[in-house]
């Protein structure tokens, strides 16, 4: 993976919308680097079917011209499955709360829970979605067990070098992006 190291002028690639200028970056470490964040989209939770841990799938306003609306509700909908596999209660579950209660919770020191692992699963899969889909828009989510359940926060990122071109420029797309 070392080997594969390019300079960032051969892999940030500017994409123009109309108003704005957002770059593409290929990795998350370059993605850090060279670019600022703008602001952070909170997906809320959704209570609407009990306190299930599940996220609106709702599009943010906010995330307009940066992913199409189908690859952020396609995240959110595979996430909240995972959710649903990770509380779901069956014969391993009732099995790892006996044997917590026989040896005083000592065996999870040893051994992992269904729901941890599910959340390991889910890590991985939110790293593999910012890898292939939304580190290259210059977006970033990060893992809602970090914001304590509550959100998907996905933080906007803009090029470092693409607001210092034009100042005026920037700061009229950021005045009409405040007044959604």
């Amino acid at each position: 993976m070392k080997d594969r190291k390019r300079s960032s002028a051969h892999t940030v690639r500017a994409i123009v919308y109309p108003e704005r200028r957002i770059s593409r970056f290929h990795n998350l470490q370059e993605l850090r680097h060279s670019a600022s964040l703008v602001t952070k989209v909170f997906v809320q939770r959704d209570y609407s079917e009990g306190t299930i841990c599940r996220f609106q799938t709702k599009f943010p306003s906010d995330l307009d011209n940066r992913i199409e609306r189908t690859l952020l509700e396609e995240t959110v909908k595979t996430l909240n499955s995972y959710y649903v596999e990770a509380e779901r209660i069956g014969g391993q579950s009732y099995l790892e709360g006996c044997l917590a209660c026989a040896t005083a919770y000592i065996v999870f020191l040893c051994m992992e829970t269904r729901y941890e692992k599910v959340l390991k699963k889910i890590s991985g899969y939110i790293q593999e979605q910012n890898e292939k889909i939304y580190t290259p828009r210059g977006l970033l989510l990060t893992d809602p067990i970090e914001r304590g359940m509550r959100v998907l926060e996905i933080n906007v990122f803009e090029d470092r070098g693409s607001g210092s071109s034009s100042p005026s420029s920037s700061m009229s797309s950021a005045a009409g992006s405040g007044a959604r």
